[in-house]
């Protein structure tokens, strides 16, 4: 395509199998203390708000002040990333988390910590997420050659989805034998190592970074950017179209399905969400062996259009041991849908508009979350059963991916 171009290694060695590579090592290692260090920070507040503040109803106030400055700040860190090195970003938003969990343990040991002292620090902790994840997210195709790209997306998402499924129960463990003060002690840890990790990356080429563009101008070039290629923006728009069907209705849906439709508990909730956790590291595994590098337009549509039949067929679902099997099928197929959609948008944008690419991407996936807790909320509040809430969602999917595969033909023929 003529408004997309290949990108050139930047890396001598970058040939290397992936488990040889060591400035991509470097970066995983990096990736997994970070997502383990959110994920456990995460998880304390959360558990501090609702146990000993007993605030539990004012959980939202914090999700909202980590997520509002992450959304708007995600584009201005993709354009900043394109501007400066991306390990330095890292780097420095890694130290920068580190300093605010460590200001919140001295307020723990020295004073009280109220609800509005979270929210004060999610804010800026938040802030800190929206350059880190720009860069992350973008740095892969200056460390590894566009024909492992797939595999480089697989072993990430792996990660992210360890930290996931594994950090609330390793946190939960922290606190019931320990107390805040360790697992904040241990967040800071974590955060400093993956700092040191970032700036062990070494470039064989010196980063070719402009900065001459003002901030704004070098936003709007991303934008325009991705306007201008069907491929792209179709993408974006699915992301964005999955994200506020499907995230919502099962974030808030899961736990009144196993209680008002399976008639289970906390633990059988517990075992669903670990189901879909579990069939997303499977996916991930699953096309990180196979290394798809052909036909990845018409794979992904496949795929995302089984994770909406997947859902779907979750609400039909009468005992427990259905709604497993369904939710791990729809874990792999959103997982094989992600992986080399990531792949494919990092070996075909120009490196210089990366960071603001990926932004973007993460934006209209990141940015859509809070209005389905919303919608669904709204919907929920005005009577209509989460089951229906749940089917609509998985339909308007399917029915939106159908039309992609049938009226954007470039999206479905590109390889």
């Amino acid at each position: 395509m003529e408004e997309l171009q290949q990108n050139k290694s930047a890396l001598e060695g970058s040939g290397k199998p992936l488990l040889k590579n060591t400035n991509f090592l470097f970066l995983w290692a990096a990736t997994l203390f970070s997502s383990f260090a959110l994920a456990f920070f995460t998880f304390s507040q959360t558990w501090y708000i609702a146990k000993t503040l007993n605030l539990e109803a004012s959980l939202g106030v914090v999700f909202v002040a980590l997520s509002v400055p992450r959304l708007i700040f995600m584009i201005i860190g993709g354009a900043v990333a394109d501007k400066f090195p991306k390990k330095n970003i890292m780097f420095y938003s890694n130290i920068i988390r580190a300093i605010l969990v460590a200001t919140i343990l001295t307020w723990f040991i020295v004073g009280d910590v109220t609800l509005y002292t979270f929210a004060l620090f999610a804010l800026f902790f938040g802030l800190a997420d929206a350059f880190f994840w720009s860069a992350d997210g973008s740095i892969l195709p200056e460390l590894v050659e566009k024909s492992r790209l797939t595999q480089a997306n697989s072993l990430t998402q792996m990660t992210n989805q360890a930290s996931v499924i594994l950090g609330p129960v390793l946190g939960g463990i922290l606190i019931k034998f320990t107390n805040y003060e360790t697992i904040f002690s241990i967040t800071i840890l974590l955060l400093i190592v993956a700092a040191i990790l970032v700036q062990k990356i070494q470039f064989t080429m010196p980063e070719q970074q402009n900065t001459d563009k003002g901030m704004f101008t070098s936003i709007k070039e991303g934008i325009l950017y991705v306007k201008e290629s069907p491929f792209l923006s179709t993408f974006l728009i699915c992301s964005a179209f999955l994200n506020l069907f499907l995230i919502g209705p099962m974030q808030v849906g899961f736990p009144l399905f196993v209680k008002n439709v399976l008639h289970g508990d906390s633990l059988q909730f517990s075992y669903l969400e670990a189901s879909v956790g579990g069939g997303m590291a499977i996916g991930a595994v699953i096309v990180g062996l196979k290394n798809i590098n052909r036909r990845r337009g018409l794979f992904c549509i496949i795929m995302m259009l089984l994770s909406g039949v997947f859902f779907l067929s979750i609400n039909f679902s009468t005992v427990l041991w259905q709604a497993l099997l369904a939710g791990m099928f729809y874990g792999i197929t959103i997982a094989m849908a992600i992986v080399p959609l990531m792949a494919m948008i990092q070996s075909t944008v120009k490196e210089e508009m990366m960071g603001r690419v990926m932004s973007l991407l993460m934006l209209s996936s990141m940015g859509f979350i809070p209005l389905s807790y919303a919608f669904t909320s709204i919907a929920l509040a005005m009577g209509i059963p989460i089951v229906t809430v749940m089917k609509s969602g998985a339909i308007a999917v399917i029915v939106f991916v159908l039309f992609v595969a049938i009226r954007v033909p470039v999206v479905r023929k590109f390889d």
